[in-house]
């Protein structure tokens, strides 16, 4: 658990986790602007956002990681974003595969005192249908790929949460 929490420690781990999230949302950019011109629905939109959050987060915890609190908040609230975006994705792929009924309409969803839409919509407009997402490499959705790419980095981020967890139990931190 040490190396584990020493990874939390270093600044390449949360540079690169910002990068991963970074490439997340040019990937989705990618396929709205690029050549196939798939809309986001509100629900891929909603990912987004959560995305966009962790962003912000994991920027938080590399700017301030060797403050043993600040990187602490950043972590729990990193974690928060990501489990939100996989939680969404999910529902998404439930809309996607038939076995959740929907009641998505146009529309990005966004709550009146935070209306992403509005003032940033070249990211964060819905216009497209929800349960239909384009196809990614590997034969797979772009919804199935978001529940494996949220995934695979949240399992990491809880172990190194547990790791924080630790020290914190055993009186190590300040």
């Amino acid at each position: 658990m040490n190396k584990l929490y020493q990874l939390g420690e270093n600044r390449l781990f949360w540079i690169a986790g910002a990068a991963y999230l970074v490439l997340m949302e040019g990937i989705a950019l990618y396929y709205q602007y690029g050549p196939g011109m798939w809309y986001p629905c509100a629900l891929c939109v909603q990912v987004r956002a959560w995305v966009m959050g962790s962003l912000i987060f994991s920027v938080t915890g590399m700017s301030l990681v060797k403050k043993f609190w600040w990187r602490w908040m950043s972590l729990n609230l990193t974690i928060v974003m990501m489990a939100g975006a996989l939680y969404t994705s999910y529902y998404a792929y439930g809309v996607e595969q038939g076995t959740v009924i929907s009641s998505c309409t146009m529309g990005a969803g966004f709550p009146e005192f935070m209306p992403l839409d509005q003032w940033v919509p070249v990211l964060f407009e819905a216009q497209g249908m929800c349960g239909q997402s384009p196809p990614m490499p590997l034969g797979v959705s772009m919804v199935e790929a978001l529940l494996i790419t949220l995934s695979a980095p949240l399992l990491v981020l809880v172990a190194l949460w547990g790791a924080h967890v630790q020290k914190i139990a055993a009186g190590e931190v300040q």
